[in-house]
Formats: structure tokens, C-alpha cells, sequence
């Protein structure tokens, strides 16, 4: 029988891990996420967490707002003492179909350097308009809240181009200058695979990737490049 002195430690124990945020809790519940050389990023979900961490990020040099899925109206959650960002001080907001408007002329009224960038809609014109399939970003949005870090959904995925045996043989049927002088079947070791050759294994799913958000960490690092942005 286990004393109960050990199980009154293994419940405070327990409940203490329980109340320490993980990465994935952190994008879940919007909080400011790091992107580097002055950049945060902050989904707003229409939730009451949604005060802090606005709050939280809005002083930041430049900032990106995420407002395309939105579960609830968002603009009462929206802190109700936000002062007015520096005029220099970009805001990158991120919208879709479900942008709501009321929410959208909040901020801007707040930030006179607002850009928005996203999927054109009914009634809404990005600054940046960006032709990207609907359901391709609603996946890449709903990538980050199932637990897909902000650095896969950013960064491209760069394939080796494969030089198998056939390549090689190509290559060795043609001349110094590029143009073909043997046929490919009179070369030796002709690249007929054997009777029993396995099939290549098949690739795993490629990772979603956030074109709209890309696109503003893109546009700050050129403007950054460009010293239109202050560096602190």
C-alpha cells in the first residue's frame, strides 16, 4: 500500500506539470510567438486570452496579427486602453473570408502603418493579395494549433535533385558539349531495372506551409533590408 505521504507529493507534482505552458498550449491559446529580428506574431482566436496577449505584443517594433479564422467576434476582446502604434512601427495583418470587419477598422485606427495580406474576399481587399487555395490555408492556420512549429510552416523544403542510374548513363551517352552522340541502349550497364527490383518507397505527406504568413515575414525582412524599419 502506498503511504499517503506519497500520494499527497504525487498529485502536487502532478498538478505542477499541468500548469506549465508547452510550446503547443502557447500557439493554441495566441500567445506572442518569437520570429526573429524584431518580428512577433499573435493570433487572435475571439477568446478572452486574447486581451493579455495583444497587450502583450502590441509595443513590439513590428508585429503580425492573425486574423483569419477568428472562432468568435473578436473585437470585444480587443484591449480597451490600446494606444496608437508609433507611425513607423509596422503592423502585418493576416485576413481571409472570416476577417471580421469591425475588428479589422479597430486596429486600424490604432496603427497608421497597417499592411494586410491574405486570401481576397466579398466586401475585403488585401494591401497584398495573394492567390492561395482556400483550404491550403485553412490547413496551414490549423497546422500551428495542432502542434506544427512556426519554423516548418515558414521554412521551404529544399529536395535534392536525384542523380539515379539511369541519369548517369544519360549523361555518359552524350559529348563534351551537352548534345547526345550514343544512343542510351548501346551504352554498357544499360539501366533496365532487374526483374525484382523493390519499387521506391513512397514519399511521406509533405508539410503544410503558410504562404500568407511567409509572405509578411518576407515583406519585414525587405523592408528591414531596405533600413525603411527602425532596427530596435
Amino acid at each position: 500500500m502506498i503511504p499517503d505521504r506519497f500520494l499527497s507529493s504525487f498529485c502536487r507534482l502532478l498538478l505542477l506539470f499541468s500548469l506549465q505552458p508547452s510550446a503547443f498550449s502557447l500557439a493554441a491559446l495566441g500567445a506572442p510567438l518569437d520570429l526573429g529580428q524584431n518580428l512577433t506574431y499573435v493570433r487572435l482566436h475571439g477568446r478572452p486570452d486574447d486581451v493579455p496577449a495583444l497587450a502583450a505584443a502590441w509595443g513590439k517594433p513590428a508585429l503580425i496579427v492573425d486574423l483569419r479564422y477568428p472562432a468568435a467576434s473578436v473585437a470585444q476582446y480587443l484591449p480597451a486602453d490600446l494606444p496608437s502604434r508609433p507611425r513607423p512601427a509596422p503592423l502585418f495583418v493576416l485576413v481571409g473570408p472570416a476577417t471580421p470587419s469591425d475588428a479589422l477598422a479597430a486596429l486600424r485606427a490604432r496603427a497608421p502603418a497597417l499592411i494586410t495580406l491574405g486570401l481576397p474576399s466579398s466586401g475585403l481587399n488585401p494591401d497584398i493579395a495573394l492567390a492561395v487555395k482556400p483550404d491550403d490555408d485553412r490547413s496551414a492556420y490549423e497546422a500551428l494549433d495542432s502542434g506544427v512549429s512556426v519554423e516548418s510552416l515558414l521554412n521551404e523544403d529544399l529536395t535534392k535533385q536525384r542523380f539515379d542510374e539511369a541519369s548517369l548513363i544519360n549523361e555518359r551517352a552524350k559529348g563534351p558539349g551537352g548534345t547526345e552522340t550514343t544512343k542510351p541502349d548501346a551504352v554498357i550497364g544499360t539501366a533496365k531495372p532487374p526483374a525484382d527490383a523493390h519499387p521506391p518507397a513512397a514519399s511521406p505527406p509533405a508539410e503544410p506551409k503558410d504562404t500568407v504568413l511567409q509572405r509578411a515575414v518576407q515583406l519585414h525582412r525587405t523592408l528591414l533590408a531596405l533600413r525603411k524599419l527602425p532596427r530596435s
